[in-house]
């Protein structure tokens, strides 16, 4: 782990954020708002040194990367103390959990490496992140903005391994906003649907895939088609941006922000539905 080298200048207004992700996507597109707000100091992390330097050269002073592998407990831990003697007895104002990986594809051709990964970085880079600067959001009376995803209430085929993350991810940060209440720390949700970001290109790779099984093979043609067409009118990530910076800065947010992509869909159909109806719909529509 290394944070970059740099001079914090503090004074009574400031917020400090940490951004995990920040090196694409999501993440950086909400390093790039918060930036904008000269009391904001912003801690992202990033995948190695070149990406560390790339993301200072664009942010400036007030960005401080720190290069940490989310999955790794002693990385967040170092990370955390590196944190506490910068911040000279100051506390972190938000948490927002963003980094998150995808393998989409039949689970048939999913291995335990292929999910232990996702898990790893999706639920257990969460887990990391925040157990490691508690002490410092106590010190803030910081909050926590945990990205789910509208696949952590419902799942479709061949989205299985991702969807099994963020259903975690709704468990643990239920589990979270119980258990830090009495801390002071306020725990968010913000689960959006399809956004068109560098994952979404990740998606798309991995179900042109050819499956090991030649009954997928048509189904997973479907999938992509729908899959294209939802990324085609996704949801700007500068919205979904602006609702995870808004759920640290409201004086009363709520506990979850649900972004729809069709209202329709990803709720009434979705979510009212029987599960036998829903299975029906899902089995016809790809051909299952």
């Amino acid at each position: 782990m290394i944070l970059s080298k740099g001079t914090m200048k503090l004074n009574k207004n400031s917020r400090n954020i940490l951004v995990t992700g920040a090196g694409s996507g999501l993440g950086f597109a909400v390093v790039e708002r918060l930036i904008q707000n000269k009391n904001n100091r912003v801690f992202g992390t990033a995948l190695d040194e070149k990406e560390a330097k790339t993301l200072q050269k664009k942010f400036g002073e007030r960005f401080f990367p720190i290069i940490v592998d989310v999955r790794n407990e002693s990385n967040t831990v170092s990370a955390a103390s590196k944190l506490e003697h910068l911040l000279k007895g100051e506390g972190l104002s938000a948490l927002m959990n963003i980094a998150g990986i995808v393998t989409n594809g039949p689970l048939n051709d999913m291995t335990s490496t292929d999910f232990q990964n996702v898990i790893n970085v999706n639920l257990i880079g969460i887990h990391n992140m925040c157990r490691s600067v508690l002490p410092l959001l106590v010190k803030g009376k910081g909050r926590i903005v945990n990205i789910s995803s509208q696949g952590g209430s419902r799942t479709l085929p061949f989205n299985g391994v991702y969807s099994a993350s963020k259903f975690g991810v709704e468990a643990l940060s239920t589990a979270m906003r119980l258990e830090f209440y009495c801390l002071g720390i306020k725990v968010i949700v913000v689960a959006p649907a399809m956004i068109n970001t560098p994952m979404a290109t990740k998606i798309q790779n991995d179900l042109k895939r050819k499956p090991s099984l030649k009954v997928y093979e048509e189904p997973l043609l479907r999938f992509l088609a729908k899959a294209e067409n939802s990324f085609r009118h996704g949801i700007p990530v500068e919205k979904v941006a602006d609702t995870i910076i808004r759920a640290t800065t409201l004086k009363n947010p709520s506990h979850r922000y649900d972004i729809h992509q069709n209202w329709w869909r990803d709720y009434l159909l979705m979510k009212l539905l029987p599960t036998k109806w829903k299975d029906f719909i899902f089995r016809k529509t790809f051909g299952l």
